[in-house]
């Protein structure tokens, strides 16, 4: 979430709590963006910016947890519960709570919001050295319910221990719940995180055909997990040269308690690594990498923040407990350990996690353009496999946060149903695209806007492209 929206988040629902605003009612902000698309409210903005608005809406509405309205309470909880905090960062909110309560009397507020025949009788009973009026004579569960309006949970859950934290199994489950397949991707994953959370750095290589998931389980991690970090491959340059984002520029740009703990994605790692050779003779990649191994090396890294030109400021980044991982399709290195793997017996269709044991750092080096300095300290390497037709059918069918289908209704509040046709033809086409889900949720998308074009308050939809 950026930073200003967040602000303006926080800002607004904590006044709201702070005026007893708790019980207050809010509809959920991608409910109130729906109408006014349908009104025509957004007709005059440019594609780009619908699309950044839209992505804003989206991510402000998770706190809402699909509900078309909720209490600011919940949505406040909710929000608090999504939030990652570091250990540092929870003691200065506890430390300013702390001194905001030093100033506070709780108990006079309390007697204040009493009536003065209720107060005055409290002020005796305390006088008398008498306790407050203990619950009604009857089980606590029912005292609870009773006084609450809600139903307590009395079987253990991980709360209850007081280490609980996440757990390699917790981290992949999570990840099941939103990723399709690719177990050993995920199962890669959430060491690499766990681990991460521990304190002990991890470097991991995803290589992939495009649409088979592997971004999508660092971009799902990434909603859990606010020091993970995803950047464009392509996009960089270094340090000198001309160019909008420099190596640098991954860690200048957040604040200085984050840059140090991150776990840093880079996204179409494969065209980074590749050789890039100018007029002059110099291989940009190979500069690039050489930016990279001194931060995978875990050295302190001075970088020269020049967005104040006339002063510039240094700043020192510890890369100790940072983590990298290199998403990317590599094609060759994809292309020659299948080609090896039949002429050695086995079959096209073997399952490409199978073949991660084989794949060595000389392969990184030979086909993946990696250095062998920068190969030698990737820990994990894991090759994901193509998702065929029938997976694509298997993921729309889904119920869970999976299916495109599931995820589109639930951003509208509305029911989805595709005939099997339609489904199958979807799926063909998203494997034969290898675009993927992407491939499939655009064209529900499309043919889902066509009827609320014509009806924009009904709540169910089926939608076919017969």
């Amino acid at each position: 979430m950026r930073e200003q929206q967040a602000k303006d988040f926080w800002s607004a629902y904590l006044k709201l709590i702070l005026r007893k605003g708790q019980e207050t009612t809010i509809v959920n902000p991608f409910e109130e963006f729906r109408d006014s698309v349908a009104k025509g409210g957004y007709e005059s903005v440019s594609d780009e910016e619908y699309a950044n608005i839209y992505d804003q809406v989206e991510e402000l509405s998770v706190f809402w947890q699909q509900r078309p309205k909720d209490s600011v309470a919940h949505i406040v909880i909710e929000a608090l519960s999504r939030t990652h905090l570091y250990e540092d960062e929870i003691q200065d909110i506890a430390g300013i709570l702390a001194e905001a309560s030093e100033r506070t009397n709780y108990t006079q507020q309390m007697l204040q919001e009493m009536g003065a025949e209720e107060a005055e009788k409290r002020m005796a009973d305390r006088k008398k050295a008498k306790l407050p009026p203990v619950p009604p004579d009857y089980p606590e569960k029912e005292w609870i319910e009773a006084e609450y309006g809600f139903e307590g949970v009395y079987e253990e859950t991980p709360f209850d221990d007081t280490d609980y934290s996440w757990t390699p199994k917790l981290i992949y489950q999570y990840l099941g719940e939103h990723v399709y397949g690719q177990e050993e991707a995920k199962r890669g994953a959430a060491m690499l995180v766990y681990n991460h959370l521990q304190g002990h750095r991890r470097n991991m290589l995803v290589a992939g055909p495009t649409g088979c998931g592997k971004t999508e389980i660092w971009r799902t991690l990434q909603k859990k997990f606010s020091f993970i970090k995803i950047i464009n491959g392509p996009q960089l340059s270094c340090d000198g040269w001309k160019g909008s984002y420099h190596v640098k520029d991954i860690f200048l740009e957040e604040k200085p308690q984050m840059r140090e703990h991150m776990i840093v994605v880079v996204d179409e790692a494969d065209k980074l690594f590749e050789p890039m050779v100018g007029s002059g003779g110099t291989d940009f990649s190979r500069s690039i990498q050489n930016e990279f191994l001194k931060l995978i090396d875990g050295d302190q890294v001075t970088f020269v923040n020049e967005d104040n030109r006339k002063d510039p400021q240094t700043a020192k980044i510890d890369c100790r407990n940072i983590s990298f991982v290199f998403c990317g399709s590599f094609e060759m290195l994809r292309n020659n350990k299948e080609d090896s793997s039949s002429a050695i017996g086995f079959s096209s269709s073997t399952e490409t996690a199978d073949l991660t044991s084989e794949v060595t750092e000389e392969d990184l080096v030979l086909y993946g353009n990696i250095r062998r300095e920068i190969a030698g300290r990737i820990d994990k390497i894991v090759m994901l496999q193509p998702l065929g037709a029938d997976d694509f059918d298997q993921i729309m069918q889904s119920r869970n946060k999976i299916s495109p289908v599931s995820q589109i209704a639930g951003q509208y509040g509305i029911e989805i149903s595709l005939d099997e046709k339609t489904r199958r033809m979807l799926a063909e086409e998203a494997s034969e695209s290898q675009l993927g889900c992407r491939y499939i949720r655009s064209k529900i998308q499309g043919m889902l806007d066509d009827q609320i074009f014509e009806d924009p308050y009904q709540k169910k939809f089926r939608l076919s492209m017969a």
